[in-house]
């Protein structure tokens, strides 16, 4: 039988009259009743029978959208309904979800079923959900002695929640000895037990309870088991202060046992990256503005930053295109934990293995980091491109401070002094100068803890006067907890305005700035800003769910000038 389907090219899943919410099902149904004579244009296989119904025990949210008066956030509750209770066992069931009333629920009746022998396939040209990608899963059995929380969440009528009590259990008490034992984990009732019994196996496959994500972790990214077997002994040794790229051990790909063999760890990642939001990038600063050249220095508080979270490639891929993407030259970065982190950031700029980070074509590759030799520093680090994109003449070098007398024409020797010592219980200091395009800057990359005393205030702007009396570039960029500290350095004017929000959650104390000596004239422009959008992945924990920012602290930026 043959049916003409509107204009060339259109699949059936796009085909809506105006003004109707007819599905294409129920056109082909009420074409055979009438036995009308139909085009060549697309064509339908023989059948005595009506048509296939669509199984909403694993249709697709693009496929459930097909049907007729079914919205996007209709089958989201739908989905979301199915994976609740498992699957439904009846087409009145569907009743049950937020949403579909009896009116509604009768208007889908002839085109639904719970039966997957009469399952329609449905080409679509939308990218595959998660829940497709889980749905495609759900014939193979998880064990639950060996699978991961992340494994065992994707079984229908299991949620992270669950599963984490699952593993949790199974830790306390062994290994279950049969699938009736879970009715014992917390959470789980004779019901949704019924539900999920026919996904589980008790089976004890040592390759089930590895799951080689190339973050190197499971059950939120923090088996430890998986760190040494990830980590090479590279990452193990003291660390240099040498600013060479890193090689992240990380090999690729890596496949998922249990039932995701099949699909590798990149095409998941790829698939969870689709999901993350990144910003739409103006093209509008070209390391330019109003004429003259200049380039980007910005300060990124990364909460914590090990080898543990940057393995993540969640972590990684918001890090590296929130840099690429705003063109950031100069980045302090505060509350470095492990440097051998940084040394993995900047590797992945230098030789990107995230797909995000390798489509991004205004990349120089040539990232470098610097990290203070004063273990008590360590924690305040610095990366910068030493060319910028395309526009090759802009150029960056650091320079060590104690070098510092070699590339300007006065005395530094006591302002060298009292950069070297300026820390205290209450803040911490690193200081790096680099010379933009030739041209002499201090960055002094500051993480406050706690309120500061008078003494840390005086000792602070002792600095910035002694920068400002021998007409030295200076400004003070990082993390101050709060704008009381930012306004008791009296010598300094920040360049971000009091009412900026540097943290994603408003819940969360901070303040980054950025300062600049408000008594000589300075190289900054006035245009700065803070980056919040494209700072969460789905591939990121947050809490009990998925998608989580990167840090609690939102990036900052500002432009210094380098005119010719």
């Amino acid at each position: 039988m043959q049916v003409f389907v509107g204009e060339m090219g259109q699949s059936p899943s796009s085909i809506r009259s105006k003004g109707s919410r007819k599905s294409f099902r129920g056109f082909v149904r009420r074409s055979k009743l009438n036995k009308s004579s139909l085009s060549h244009t697309f064509n339908l296989p023989p059948s005595e029978e009506y048509p296939e119904l669509m199984n909403i025990n694993t249709a697709t949210e693009e496929q459930l959208m097909t049907l007729p008066g079914v919205s996007r956030q209709l089958a989201r509750e739908i989905v979301r309904h199915r994976q609740m209770i498992g699957r439904f066992k009846r087409v009145d069931d569907l009743a049950l979800v937020s949403g579909i009333g009896a009116e509604k629920l009768e208007l889908l009746r002839p085109e639904i079923c719970t039966n997957i022998k009469r399952q329609v396939s449905r080409a679509s040209s939308c990218t595959h959900s998660l829940d497709s990608f889980r749905l495609s899963m759900e014939t193979k059995l998880c064990s639950v002695n060996s699978s991961s929380v992340f494994q065992l969440q994707c079984v229908p009528g299991l949620n992270q929640e669950l599963a984490a009590n699952i593993v949790d259990y199974r830790d306390k008490k062994g290994p279950f000895k049969s699938l009736d034992d879970l009715i014992k984990v917390r959470g789980i009732d004779i019901v949704r037990l019924s539900g999920v019994k026919p996904h589980l196996s008790l089976d004890l496959r040592k390759s089930e309870s590895e799951q080689h994500l190339p973050n190197g972790h499971v059950n939120g990214w923090t088996d430890a088991s998986l760190n040494g077997s990830l980590i090479s002994s590279e990452l193990k040794t003291p660390v240099s202060p040498s600013r060479k790229s890193f090689t992240m051990p990380v090999k690729f790909p890596l496949t998922l046992p249990n039932g995701f063999a099949a699909a590798p760890v990149n095409d998941i990642l790829d698939l969870l990256s689709a999901y993350s939001h990144r910003p739409v990038v103006r093209e509008d600063f070209m390391y330019e503005r109003d004429g003259v050249r200049c380039c980007r220095l910005a300060s990124w508080n990364i909460h914590q930053l090990t080898i543990e979270k940057v393995i993540n490639p969640g972590v990684r891929e918001v890090m590296c295109r929130t840099i690429l993407e705003n063109k950031l030259s100069v980045i302090a970065i505060q509350d470095v934990v492990e440097t051998d982190a940084i040394k993995m950031i900047c590797e992945e700029l230098n030789a990107p293995t995230i797909r995000r980070v390798r489509e991004w074509k205004i990349n120089s590759q040539n990232w470098e980091y610097c990290i203070p030799q004063s273990a008590d520093c360590r924690s305040l680090c610095f990366i910068y491109e030493n060319s910028n994109g395309n526009n090759k003449s802009v150029t960056i070098e650091d320079v060590a401070t104690d070098q510092l007398h070699l590339v300007v024409n006065c005395d530094v020797k006591k302002l060298v002094e009292m950069l070297d010592d300026l820390r205290s219980d209450r803040f911490n200091t690193s200081t790096q100068a680099f010379l933009i395009c030739g041209r002499p800057i201090i960055l002094v990359n500051v993480h406050c803890k706690e309120t500061l005393d008078e003494e840390d205030c005086r000792r602070l702007m002792e600095v910035v006067d002694a920068a400002s009396a021998i007409k030295l570039q200076l400004a003070l960029m990082g993390e101050f907890l709060t704008w009381g500290n930012v306004q008791s350095l009296q010598n300094c004017e920040s360049l971000l305005n009091e009412e900026a929000k540097t943290t994603v959650d408003a819940n969360t104390m901070g303040k980054s700035s950025i300062l600049c000596p408000g008594n000589i004239e300075s190289n900054f422009n006035g245009h700065s800003g803070t980056i919040k959008s494209g700072l969460c992945h789905l591939a990121i924990p947050r809490g009990w769910s998925w998608g989580g920012p990167a840090s609690p602290y939102c990036p900052i930026w500002t432009e210094i000038k380098v005119p010719d």
